[in-house]
């Protein structure tokens, strides 16, 4: 039986960072078990990775947040369209970026020495 060794934590530190509110990492939709329907290029969402393999985690694995997008440079369904009828052999295939989301929160403002006194 093969064992399964759970990947270091730092795999994710190789990622480009997202900075994202708490607010915007929350309406991208959860893919942690699947990938989403359809390959628009930009599409967004986050992923629990790790967190459906039972392997990984009973290896002692922890599952982590990621951020991931269709390639924004691919072409769009017109584009493609419009390379099959020049005759040009369209991609078959998308890249998917991945990113290490970063959760920006607001700090409260400083109060003015004015309401210090107060």
């Amino acid at each position: 039986m093969t064992r399964v060794r759970p990947q270091p934590r730092d795999r994710i530190a190789e990622f480009p960072r997202l900075r994202l509110t708490p607010q915007q990492f929350e309406n991208l939709s959860d893919y942690s078990a699947s990938y989403p329907t359809g390959t628009t290029p930009g599409k967004m969402w986050r992923r629990l990775d790790g967190a459906f393999d039972h392997a990984f985690i009973k290896a002692g694995g922890q599952p982590y947040w990621m951020v991931m997008q269709y390639d924004p440079t691919a072409p769009s369904d017109a584009e493609i369209e419009h390379m099959k009828a020049s005759g040009v052999e369209p991609p078959t295939r998308i890249a998917i970026l991945r990113f290490k989301p970063v959760i920006v929160l607001r700090a409260a403002s400083r109060p003015s020495i004015g309401e210090l006194a107060a």
